[in-house]
């Protein structure tokens, strides 16, 4: 199988490729896997702004470093070939991991994604399917994601719309504007205001220093030790809070 000629930006971006190994005769699912590295230098650069597919995402913000790195494990199958760019694009980063168009009957192919970033990078995430995990970050962080769970720690805005799948946010020093469709929501330590909107599942939110706004559709609320509470639609479902240091507004 050959890989598409990766785009690279004034020389910065460097190509590892790896050997292809087949990992399913059986063809039940990926009948081919090859590992990639990409390297971006990341001066003057101060956003990654991601572009991915099916597949597990996990963002690493590191204190002191220069470089963005990436390392792609590419599962996929004879003759459907993988899109897999990092390149400068203005200030920022661009990061496209996804496939040319195909048809496969079973499983899709993926892409499992680690990249490295310094800790002080903006991103700017639009992820399809797969788990999303991002720590040790202390920028603001905007995530559109169509499924799986999703996990931040760390960051300072949050910005986020997802569609299905569990959700656990912590250690924020800003605020979260949430916009969910269904899975179970965890909220813990947050340093700004906190605004969800939920569809379905259960919704647990503690330790908030500002207000917590909540409109939902359906699933128990749990809010303890926030500044303040205001409760749009509680929808069906258990309510309860505790130790809300501030106004309690239920419409």
């Amino acid at each position: 199988m050959m890989l598409r000629p990766l785009a690279l930006a004034g020389l910065t971006a460097l190509f590892l490729t790896g050997c292809i190994i087949n990992v399913n005769g059986a063809g039940r699912g990926p009948s081919e896997h090859t590992h990639q590295s990409l390297q971006l230098d990341a001066n003057g650069l101060n956003a990654l702004v991601a572009e991915t597919g099916a597949g597990a995402l996990e963002i690493q913000g590191i204190v002191g470093l220069t470089h963005i790195k990436l390392e792609a494990d590419i599962y996929t199958y004879e003759g459907i070939n993988p899109i897999l760019t990092l390149e400068k694009n203005g200030d920022s980063a661009s990061l496209i991991a996804n496939f040319e168009r195909y048809n496969v009957s079973g499983n899709s192919p993926y892409i499992d994604l680690i990249v490295k970033v310094p800790a002080e990078m903006k991103m700017d995430i639009d992820d399809g399917s797969g788990s999303i995990k991002i720590q040790g970050t202390s920028a603001d962080i905007a995530v559109k994601d169509g499924s799986g769970s999703l996990e931040i720690e760390g960051g300072r805005n949050l910005n986020i719309e997802d569609g299905s799948g569990s959700i656990v946010l912590s250690d924020v020093n800003g605020s979260i504007m949430l916009d969910d469709g269904s899975g179970s929501i965890e909220i813990m330590h947050v340093n700004g205001d906190v605004t969800v909107n939920d569809g379905s599942g259960s919704l647990d939110i503690e330790k908030v220093q500002g207000m917590v706004t909540i409109d939902d559709g359906s699933g128990s609320i749990d809010v303890n030790d926030t500044k303040g509470l205001r409760i749009i639609e509680a929808g069906s479902g258990s309510l309860s809070f505790d130790n809300i240091d501030g106004k309690v507004n239920m419409q």
